[in-house]
């Protein structure tokens, strides 16, 4: 019994941090998914460990999720440098291929629209939010964003 214990403690460990399936980790310690299943219907503590093991690593897949996001989200507001490689192949008169010529640039792809206000809606709601109101009436234009009014003549 101290050995199956010691199994499923490895294998929800390893489970937690995020990074392997449940079908891998209990395959790396020579028992099948079925046979954990069985021994966990069967056992409240391997039960339980399961369930800590299965929140953690639900947590760690959110988190990395997450960050990936705003890093993307970032990119898009605030523009990147993309590196492009061409490679042009050589030919002789009679058709042999005789070099290559590799050709690298660097190209700026520029913020998006869409991504910027999406942030702008998320970071300052009071401001950017839906709740931007424009009024015309005469010769006035009356633009209220958040607690801000404008007035144009």
């Amino acid at each position: 019994m101290v050995e199956r214990r010691e199994k499923i403690e490895l294998i929800c460990s390893a489970y937690e941090t995020g990074n392997v399936t449940i079908e891998s980790c209990c395959g790396e310690h020579g028992i099948t998914v079925r046979t954990f299943w069985n021994w966990s219907d069967g056992d409240s503590w391997i039960s339980d460990r399961y369930k800590k093991a299965k929140e953690k690593h639900a947590k760690i897949g959110k988190e990395s999720i997450r960050e990936k996001s705003e890093d993307g989200l970032m990119r898009l507001v605030v523009g990147y440098w993309v590196e492009e490689t061409e490679i042009d192949e050589l030919f002789s008169i009679t058709g042999q291929l005789t070099g290559k010529r590799v050709k690298t640039k660097k190209r700026y792809v520029g913020p998006n629209a869409t991504a910027v206000i999406f942030a702008l809606k998320n970071v300052d709601p009071a401001n950017w939010g839906e709740n931007m109101n424009v009024e015309i009436s005469g010769d006035k234009q009356i633009f209220k964003i958040g607690d801000q009014v404008i007035e144009f003549n």
